[in-house]
């Protein structure tokens, strides 16, 4: 029995691959025993990884807990794709048929930076299988509108020099855009999209938009392996939700926190419930904010007092620009099965092979990833960007793409869209820091008020790993640390 059907046997939509092993305790042998002897409640605003790890802490130490989130789902930018889920203005399906993998897929965050890693041990302790893409699969390139493998192109000294770049990001310098670094040296055009792909779209924009500076600064501080793992059987989404399965209770869903008012002995809190309208009000002396920047920057939550110049100023370092996930479902694998990566084409900077090393079916599913201003012009497009993404594939591998597109009994091509810049509560894809940011504008953002108003997220991160669930994870143990220490 294959994947695919032992998936179906056990009730399980095709798209979402719940096949979890026993799981440990959501509070770890290794977490210290309750001792805080704290009688007040500490409010989260944000389920993301960040909400739910400082809340997982927090309440391992004998403190309660409270998170207010305000869409209806709990796990932020990490999202993998269920055969329950609805369409909304952000989620796209371009048929009624499903996703036919035979292994998760994923929304947002896709892959396990490190082993060694925040998010790379819970992952351990969670006894869940991976793979290691880094080792087991293979990358390719687009050079010139062209396919080129990566071992045709692993002699080419413009490849080499661009590698060369990429290896020692953490040395590079300048006070200007990794792209203005990049040409400063000396690499040649024909690889500036491939370094685009490798860099600037990881980080949910653009080489010609992302600081040189601060992305080295950051590297040169990351401490963890550069390898990337997939998630055997297990949705990234429900890994993370296992893990911190005993603050799941505490969420309370469709609660937008619309004002934070520090001002007096405790912080008030006020908002509205989006399904009923009911506005609500509530006091805490502790409150940890970790809502993506985008919402920081829109006024999404008003702050009296305003929040102080310094934050203002670091928020004006940083940005965080559109960002599209697309799953296309393919009748046959036509890029090669020990595939990984495909860089550097000009519609979708990345093409990602998502069920290498993990298909009974041989893998027919790809997940393409779009940062920045491509993204803004697929964003305007809807369903109707699809017909863009084959025909690049087309051109690629000599119209394979048109003739192995599934389609439905309607005629319409099987593929998936989410819009993190519709949705919502996100508007975007990860925080980035533009010419002139540095690692201390994150430590004046990560820095608490009054000892009473506390700040986690990736964003907040100056470890050098801002924009990763690491970045969030380790965001939400310095901010506990605050909250204790007050």
């Amino acid at each position: 029995m294959n994947r695919r059907e032992l998936l179906k046997n056990l009730g399980f939509g095709l798209s979402a691959s719940l096949v979890l092993p026993p799981l440990l305790s959501s509070c770890q042998d290794e977490d210290p025993a309750p001792k805080i002897d704290y009688e007040g409640t500490v409010a989260i605003v944000g389920a993301g990884a960040a909400g739910l790890y400082a809340a997982d802490i927090l309440k391992a130490q004998g403190i309660k807990v409270v998170i207010f989130e305000a869409s209806d789902r709990i796990g932020g930018r990490v999202r993998s794709l269920k055969s329950t889920d609805k369409a909304t203005q952000s989620l796209i399906f371009t048929s009624s048929t499903e996703i036919g993998s035979d292994f998760p897929n994923e929304l947002g965050a896709s892959v396990v930076l490190g082993a060694d890693s925040a998010w790379g041990r819970f992952v351990e302790q969670l006894k869940i299988s991976t793979v290691n893409v880094t080792n087991s699969a293979t990358e390719n390139y687009v050079v010139n509108n062209a396919f080129v493998s990566g071992a045709d192109i692993a002699s080419d000294a413009d490849f080499i020099a661009a590698k060369n770049f990429y290896d020692n990001l953490a040395s590079q310098t300048g006070t200007a855009t990794v792209q203005a670094a990049i040409e400063s040296a000396g690499i040649n055009s024909r690889m500036h999209a491939i370094l685009n792909a490798w860099i600037g779209n990881k980080y949910s924009t653009s080489n010609d938009r992302l600081s040189m500076q601060q992305l080295a600064d950051s590297i040169s501080k990351r401490n963890r392996g550069n390898e990337s793992l997939t998630l055997m059987d297990n949705p990234m989404q429900d890994a993370l939700l296992s893990r911190f399965s005993k603050v799941a209770t505490d969420v309370h869903t469709n609660h937008q926190v619309k004002r934070i008012n520090y001002s007096g002995a405790t912080v008030a809190i006020e908002g509205v419930n989006s399904v009923t309208g009911e506005s609500f009000s509530l006091s805490y002396e502790k409150v940890i904010v970790t809502v993506p920047i985008s919402i920081l920057k829109s006024g999404g939550i008003e702050f009296v007092p305003a929040l102080p110049a310094t934050k203002v100023t670091a928020l004006s370092t940083m940005e965080m620009d559109p960002s599209l996930r697309v799953l296309l479902d393919f009748k046959a694998n036509f890029w090669g099965e020990s595939s990984g990566f495909l860089y550097g084409a000009s519609e979708a900077p990345e093409y990602f092979n998502a069920g290498v090393g993990r298909s009974d079916m041989g893998a027919r599913t790809l997940a393409v990833t779009l940062s920045g201003s491509k993204a803004l012009a697929y964003s305007s497009m809807g369903r109707n960007m699809i017909p863009l993404l084959i025909a690049e594939l087309d051109a690629l591998f000599a119209g394979k793409a048109t003739n192995h597109i599934r389609y439905d009994p309607s005629d319409n091509m099987v593929a998936v869209i989410q819009d993190w810049t519709t949705e919502p509560f996100i508007k975007g894809g990860i925080s980035y820091s533009k010419p002139g940011g540095t690692n201390q504008h994150r430590k004046d953002l990560a820095a608490s008020l009054s000892k009473k108003l506390f700040f986690a997220g990736e964003a907040t991160d100056y470890t050098g790993e801002f924009g990763t669930i690491n970045g969030a994870l380790l965001s939400a143990e310095r901010a506990v640390a605050e909250v204790i220490g007050a």
